[in-house]
């Protein structure tokens, strides 16, 4: 089965980074993403009145912040050692 979706330029960079990230073509890289999130079965359960769903995250949330974080201090290093 062949699916088309339309991604911003900016969605289609960031995916083909983190595919190649793991050494993956941006198609594998979608194809394992979507079985991982088809496979993944959510924890249902209660805490008093609140239903409560656990579920397994989509993508690794603290490696990116930690890239971001890394980007933008080697950024602001590179701006402070050159020359005005």
């Amino acid at each position: 089965m062949a699916i088309t979706v339309e991604l911003t330029p900016e969605i289609e960079a960031r995916l083909i980074a983190q595919a190649a990230a793991q050494g993956m073509t941006a198609e594998a890289f979608l194809k394992a993403a979507i079985e991982n999130l088809l496979n993944a079965e959510p924890l249902v359960y209660r805490v008093g009145t609140t239903l409560v769903v656990q579920s397994t995250p989509i993508g690794n949330l603290e490696t990116a912040v930690e890239q971001m974080r890394e980007e933008r201090i080697t950024g602001l290093i590179a701006d402070y050692e050159s020359p005005v």
